[in-house]
Order: structure tokens, then C-alpha cells, then sequence
């Protein structure tokens, strides 16, 4: 039997159903099954806060986004593309919160969101209609920029992909929000599907691998070395701009990649061998 059998036998008036109930008299918690709705004069206060514990935090707002995405609505109606728009925002002024950051981001869009929601108290979900106007993700930085002076916050988003409607969007979502999981952490203001896909998708294998560990630790004995094959990946191979982003002169760079070649055998002006030493740097 699983905690929410416990709750649905303990309270009376507990049920579930497919959307909330947002009146005064109930209360509505988002579970495995849809929404758990109970009377808030079947519980104390100690109640309600272990339930939050257990459930997380009360429904406020129904989001048929939100319900269908996280596997608990129905299918909303869907033309052209749609593109789901993750973020992490920090806020270091009291004075502002997340609704008033939510409007002034949603101000900068001439696309149509079709919904804008919270994850958690300082993650949200934009899901933008797709058009031929829509941001490339590139812009992204810019509008976190200008969010960041305004409001006195750090921002980071995640851009997924644009998906055509007949898609499985439940599923691109869920899994585009858990490459947005792992890289949240990274020190990016923008991070792509693309971008955190290698990262990712790797990282179980990449774990259990005794072969890339001793790659691992034969290669990378010289903390430098890191950086230098993750500027070069950057810089798609190209030498001069992995050099100015490393702040090293060109000649001593090249100096440095003639010796790991000699002493590993990979030449990382060759494509499969970069992308292999940074898949090592992950």
C-alpha cells in the first residue's frame, strides 16, 4: 500500500480526480494520479504540513499545461510547433518575486505563450507557440542579462527544441527537464538540448566504465589539460579562438596539444579524437 492509499483511507472526504479543487472550503495537492483534493476542515494544521511534506506544496492555480505535461491532465489542443523554455532564477533583492520576474520575461516574447508555470519556488516552465519570429537560443543571453540588471536576480534558462504537435511532447518534456536537471548546476547562463545532450546521455556509461577512468587518470595528471580540451571543443578545433579564450599564446598552446598527443597517441585536430578527450573532461 502505497502513502497516498494511507491518505485516501485516513480522510474521509479525500479523492482523486483529474483537476483540483480551488475553492476555500479544499485543498489540492498534485500527485501520481492526477490531484488529491481534501476538506480543509478534516485537518489540523500539523496535518496539512505533513501532507505538504509528503506532497509538496498546495495547488493554487490549475495550468492544463502543466497538468498534461507532468502526466496528470489531458491533452491541451496543439498546432504547428511548440517549444518548452526551462529556467532557474536566483533572486538576491527580496523586493521582487517570481510572478513579477515571470511578467516582465513573458513582456520580451512576440510569440504566443501558451502557459508559464512553476516547477518549484525558483524554477519555471514558458511553453512558447512556435513561429518563425521565435528567439534563437543564442538571444537568450541578452534577455537574461537585461532580467538580471532590472531585477537584481540570476537567471539561467534551458532551451528545448521546437516540436511538431503529433509528437510525443509528455515525453520530449520530461526528458528535455532532466538534461535541464543535470546541467543546472554547469556555470552557463544558456544551456541547449543540444548542448547538454552529450553530457547526459553518457553519463551512466560513462560512470560505470573502468576503460574512461583510466583514460581519465592517464591522461589528465595536468589539471590545465582540462580546460584546454574543453576551449578547444568549444572552439570546434579551431586553435586561435580556443588560445584567446584560454588567454594563452597560440604558440604554447600548440606546444601543449603536440606533447599530449605524444604522450597519448590522440590527435585532437582530428574530430573523433577531440570529441572523445572531451567526452573524457565530462
Amino acid at each position: 500500500m502505497t502513502k497516498l492509499d494511507d491518505i485516501l483511507q485516513l480522510y474521509s472526504t479525500a479523492k482523486i480526480s483529474e483537476q483540483p479543487e480551488l475553492t476555500p472550503e479544499s485543498v489540492s495537492f498534485m500527485c501520481e494520479k492526477g490531484y488529491l483534493n481534501l476538506t480543509k476542515a478534516e485537518l489540523t494544521a500539523r496535518e496539512l504540513e505533513l501532507l505538504q511534506v509528503i506532497l509538496g506544496k498546495p495547488v493554487k492555480h490549475y495550468d492544463p499545461w502543466q497538468a498534461f505535461l507532468c502526466g496528470r491532465g489531458k491533452r491541451p489542443v496543439i498546432k504547428g510547433k511548440v517549444r518548452f523554455i526551462l529556467g532557474k532564477v536566483e533572486f538576491k533583492n527580496s523586493e521582487f518575486s517570481l510572478t513579477t520576474w515571470k511578467k516582465a520575461l513573458q513582456e520580451m516574447f512576440t510569440t504566443e505563450i501558451l502557459a508559464c508555470f512553476q516547477l518549484k519556488d525558483d524554477e519555471f516552465v514558458l511553453v512558447e507557440q512556435g513561429s518563425a519570429t521565435s528567439y534563437e537560443s543564442a538571444d537568450f543571453l541578452g534577455i537574461a542579462q537585461s532580467l538580471d540588471a532590472e531585477l537584481n536576480t540570476k537567471t539561467k534558462f534551458f532551451i528545448g527544441d521546437l516540436w511538431p504537435a503529433e509528437f510525443d511532447l509528455a515525453q520530449l518534456f520530461a526528458e528535455e527537464q532532466a538534461i535541464f536537471k543535470k546541467t543546472a548546476d554547469k556555470n552557463t547562463t544558456v544551456m541547449t538540448a543540444a548542448k547538454g545532450a552529450l553530457d547526459y546521455f553518457t553519463h551512466q556509461s560513462r560512470k560505470q566504465s573502468y576503460l574512461l577512468k583510466s583514460y581519465q587518470e592517464l591522461f589528465f595528471k595536468e589539471p590545465q589539460l582540462k580546460k584546454i580540451i574543453q576551449a578547444l571543443y568549444q572552439a570546434q578545433g579551431n586553435t586561435t579562438l580556443a588560445a584567446k579564450k584560454l588567454y594563452l599564446h597560440r604558440n604554447s598552446l600548440q606546444y601543449k596539444l603536440n606533447r599530449f598527443a605524444a604522450e597519448s597517441g590522440l590527435d585532437v585536430k582530428q574530430m573523433d579524437d577531440l570529441i572523445f578527450c572531451y567526452l573524457l573532461t565530462l
